[in-house]
């Protein structure tokens, strides 16, 4: 069983390294093997749907504004 401390030591170790952490995420969701595989793909298309929608919503709100948007 896992303590504070050690999750803790975890936690900064996983700040100190995304990217490493991020390769690692991917790749346990590429096995899909883990519990967690559902949480990470989902996780991931939330980000990039999230990140469209901004973008698109600027666009948008560009050109409404740009040809006569009150």
């Amino acid at each position: 069983m896992t303590t504070i401390e050690e999750k803790a030591k975890g936690l900064v170790e996983a700040v100190e390294h995304p990217i490493e952490v991020a390769k690692e995420l991917e790749h346990e969701a590429e096995v899909g093997e883990s519990a967690r595989t559902p949480a990470i793909a989902l996780a991931g298309v939330t980000l990039f749907v999230g990140v469209l929608f901004v973008i698109l919503l600027a666009i948008a709100m560009t050109v409404y504004f740009v040809y006569g948007g009150r």
